[in-house]
């Protein structure tokens, strides 16, 4: 019964992890998404990476429009959390 009881608590964690904070999180890949469907946002070149929990947008906009849609777009992910704008204006 010990090890029934056992399985059963560890499968317990496993689930108890899926809805941590951190796993539900917006991605890059939820942000790049997003950006890329963003129709202002389209003949741009934006690349999202994660560093030390923030979501870092880097590459090249052609105005300081687009520049701020991109922080403002990347923003509106759900969990998005810390986003850091190092666009270029070109």
């Amino acid at each position: 019964m010990g090890m029934v009881a056992g399985f059963w608590l560890s499968g317990c964690s496993d689930t108890a992890s899926v809805d941590s904070p951190v796993a539900r999180a917006g991605s890059a890949s939820d942000i790049k998404d997003k950006l890329a469907t963003t129709q202002a946002l389209r003949d741009t070149d934006i690349q999202v990476n994660t560093q030390n929990g923030k979501n870092i947008l880097s590459g090249v906009v052609h105005t300081q429009k687009q520049k701020f849609l991109a922080s403002s777009v990347a923003r509106s992910v759900e969990g998005s959390g810390t986003v850091v704008n190092q666009l270029v204006v070109k």
